[in-house]
This record gives C-alpha cells, sequence and structure tokens, in this order.
C-alpha cells in the first residue's frame, strides 16, 4: 500500500510541547486547537455596497461628513500566553502538526449608505 506522506517540522522544540503537548497543567488539548484554528484563519471583509440616498435641506443646515468603506483582511497575530516560547511562524508551524493549516474566511458584505445633501435657498423661490 503506498500513500503520500506529508512532511512536518514537528520537533520537540518548546514552543511545539507548549501548544501540542500533553504534560499536566497545560490548557486542555481541544482549547489549544480551537486557538490554533482561529490564529491560522484570516478573514477577509468585502467592500461594502454602497446605497445613495440624496436629501434637499435648507442652506443653513451644515455638510456630513463622508467616510469610504474599503475592503479590509484580518490576519492573526496575537500568540496565546501559554506559547510564550513561540513567534508567530513558529505558532503557526506547531498548529501544523495537528493539521490545522492557513485558511481564509469571508465576512458578510458590509452596507453603506451615502447621504447626498443638496442645499436649496427656499428664499430664491419668491
Amino acid at each position: 500500500m503506498a500513500g503520500v506522506l506529508e512532511v512536518r517540522n514537528c520537533a520537540g522544540d518548546n514552543c511545539a510541547r507548549q501548544v501540542t503537548g500533553t504534560r499536566d497543567g497545560l490548557s486542555p488539548i481541544e482549547s489549544r486547537k480551537a486557538d490554533c484554528t482561529s490564529f491560522q484563519t484570516s478573514t477577509v471583509t468585502p467592500d461594502a455596497v454602497t446605497t445613495t440616498v440624496t436629501v434637499t435641506v435648507d442652506s443653513d443646515t451644515p455638510a456630513k461628513l463622508r467616510r469610504n468603506v474599503r475592503a479590509v483582511t484580518n490576519v492573526p497575530t496575537v500568540v496565546p500566553a501559554y506559547a510564550s516560547a513561540c513567534d508567530g511562524s513558529r505558532y503557526a508551524s506547531a498548529c501544523s502538526c495537528w493539521g490545522i493549516t492557513a485558511g481564509v474566511t469571508t465576512a458578510p458584505t458590509p452596507t453603506s449608505t451615502v447621504t447626498t445633501t443638496v442645499t436649496q435657498d427656499y428664499c430664491e423661490d419668491l
């Protein structure tokens, strides 16, 4: 029976022991696996869908600030406190020993409403 083996760098260094170890005093394995999954998952928030609304107001009303909403990718970088021997790349490597690798999830598309203010001087109509 032939198979493909994936070579992983799962050496017994302090980082790997803190993440995947089984000694007493460590956080439960399922909790550490959940931390790995969170760390290995990047979240992409797409550009907002924009709706434009036009409002006519009196010329004495001040204009409102307009903000553009842009796409954002959040990549976790904080290593849990129990993995103090790890930097980000070593922590990711230790997580991969459990088969937990980098992934991407897409957040729901945010919505944005742009209000266009048109000023009108009612005295001009007279």
